[in-house]
């Protein structure tokens, strides 16, 4: 389970077993769990929530997405190195 970055005191992530699923992150404030919220990244560069099981207030996610507006295209790398690359459309 490799962190991406941490942003806003969260921490951002990917599961390295998700083969098959569109490129995502997840989210967590604390140690990585199965009902973190999770981020689907949209091939338009804009990001969709799956599901906010985090409960992550709106306003915390915004801040997150704009920090990972930034490292968009190198998150993507980074998936690349462990899933193929497809996106939620």
């Amino acid at each position: 389970m490799p962190i991406y970055l941490r942003a806003v005191g969260y921490k951002v992530y990917i599961w390295s077993n998700e083969d098959g699923e569109p490129v995502h992150f997840h989210v967590t404030k604390g140690n990585p769990g199965e009902n973190d919220t999770k981020i689907w990244l949209l091939s338009d560069g804009a990001f969709k929530v799956a599901h906010n099981k985090g409960r992550i207030p709106a306003s915390d996610l915004t801040k997150i997405f704009s920090v990972m507006q930034n490292y968009y295209f190198d998150f993507i790398d980074f998936w690349k190195k462990l899933h193929p690359v497809k996106f939620y459309e």
